[in-house]
């Protein structure tokens, strides 16, 4: 932590309990169960010492909830106002705060969560993901600028989140002797897919992220409506600003790039166990059911991470954690570990498959209670011996627990009943793509809904788990039999 705790707890004095907007460490948001604090997690990573602390500030300052989000940081919830400064100053002495107080928005580079130890990947993406956060952090930010502004840096992993759109992505090409670069979007796996990008040498890359960074602030300066990169394609090409980019690199850049396309990561690779790229060795993956984790279950895993693993704890951005460098030899006793503090480390499981956002426990906005009725619809699906459709539990249209398209979606329509949509399926009945994309790389929605096609209305968790229990059902529209 650079900088005086001081400094970062006088920030929050102005933002404390802020109505509405992204929760940060200094920007506590108001929510129906109390306030919502969220830390952000450089490169999705935290120690064991510092997953203690969050326990204690959850369990002394909040209601004891923390959960994962899906761009793999941690939030506590139920912070009293009264609490807000005591909780900041909590989670600052413990490493986990920004250089300065404005930069906390600013720490949103993402890489795979298994960086660095995948047996798929093209290079080790963490030492230019560092440099940019250091990048990030050391700007002025724009005022305007969202807190979902964002970077990914690809390195080719097995189990990575490109599917959804980024601000700005780089990814790892021709073994790393290339890098893709692209706006407002996400890295090509399919072949239909023509959003330009092009390459660039890879000692170049962080000297164009600071270009494209300039570029935006420039333009952001001018027009508040620009708040994120796709804002900026309503006024300027993809290709005008690539052009401006090649005056700013020392290296060459290709423009026509389009031929190369990035191989579609493992569905499910992050949950279980896996082979590591270092011999002898494995990850393992597990879900906090609906993302939630208790103090107690925050301070299982610091210790099954510090006795069995390499003291470190990954969070994904599927809203589950990862323990990586097990040794092989002890992995099955981490993993009955991990369950029993009451993760899931089964990708057949439903609860491996199933999101769900806060709710009308903790959300004004929600119509029904989605984390309870998740839990049911989990019982009543059932073990199925196969791998579950994704299943997105939202209580408003905003779906903020889910940042793609799920396999199928529950929006809530009154307390307890629910309307089904499922994602566009193909002749064989499989339900939606494996990397659940949510509309074209521009960020344009399906175009038949936000959430897929509309296929029942007013069903009560039971009868939308008879829907989800038959993937022909979904598939044609036509309803459960039987």
């Amino acid at each position: 932590m650079a900088g005086p705790t001081a400094e970062i707890a006088d920030a929050v004095d102005h933002r404390r309990m802020a109505n509405g907007g992204c929760p940060g460490l200094c920007r506590i948001v108001a929510a129906r169960d109390g306030g919502l604090c969220r830390v952000r997690l450089p490169l999705g990573q935290v120690s064991a010492a510092q997953l203690r602390a969050i326990a204690v500030a959850a369990a002394r300052f909040g209601n004891g909830i923390v959960e994962a989000t899906n761009r793999a940081n941690l939030q506590l919830r139920g912070v009293g106002d009264d609490n807000a400064a005591a909780l900041i100053d909590c989670l600052v002495a413990a490493g986990l705060g920004p250089a300065r107080p404005e930069t906390d928005d600013l720490r949103n580079v993402m890489v795979s969560p298994t960086a660095g130890i995948d047996r798929q990947q093209q290079i080790d993406a963490r030492p230019l993901a560092r440099e940019l956060l250091a990048l990030l952090e050391r700007t002025d930010r724009h005022p305007i600028r969202s807190a979902k502004f964002g970077v990914l840096v690809d390195g080719g992993e097995g189990i990575a989140a490109i599917a959804r759109p980024h601000d700005i992505w780089l990814a790892s090409v021709a073994a790393g002797t290339r890098t893709a670069l692209g706006i407002a979007g996400s890295p090509p796996t399919d072949a239909a897919d023509t959003t330009p990008f092009v390459l660039i040498d890879p000692g170049d890359a962080a000297g164009a992220v600071g270009a494209l960074l300039a570029f935006f602030d420039a333009a952001a300066a001018n027009d508040r409506s620009v708040t994120r990169y796709r804002d900026l394609l309503v006024r300027d090409s993809r290709a005008a600003i690539f052009e401006r980019l090649a005056g700013r690199l020392p290296g060459r850049i290709e423009r026509a790039a389009n031929h190369w396309r990035r191989l579609t990561p493992v569905p499910f690779g992050h949950i279980g166990l896996g082979a590591q790229l270092q011999h002898g060795l494995v990850f393992i993956g597990a879900v906090p059911p609906l993302s939630r984790l208790s103090p107690t279950m925050l301070d299982r895993i610091a210790d099954i991470a510090e006795g069995l693993g390499d003291g470190g704890i990954r969070l994904t951005p599927w809203q589950s954690i990862i323990l990586a460098s097990v040794p092989r030899t002890v992995a099955h006793d981490a993993v009955a570990a991990l369950e029993q503090a009451g993760l899931v480390c089964d990708p057949l499981h439903p609860l491996a498959a199933i999101v769900a956002c806060a709710g009308s426990t903790g959300c004004a906005r929600a119509l029904s209670d989605t984390k309870a009725d998740a839990l049911a619809l989990a019982r009543a699906i059932g073990p199925a011996g196969k791998r579950p459709p994704t299943i997105h539990l939202t209580g408003c249209a905003r779906s903020c627990a889910h940042a793609g398209v799920a396999d199928a979606t529950l929006l809530a329509a009154a307390p307890g009943r629910y309307e089904l949509f499922a994602n566009s399926s193909d002749a064989n009945g499989r339900i939606g793509d494996a990397n659940g994309r949510i509309g074209d790389a521009n960020g344009r929605l399906r175009a038949n809904g936000r959430f897929g096609r509309r296929i029942a209305g007013d069903l009560t968790v039971a009868q939308a788990a008879a829907w989800l229990s038959q993937p022909s059902a979904l598939a044609t529209g036509r309803g459960p039999s039987g």
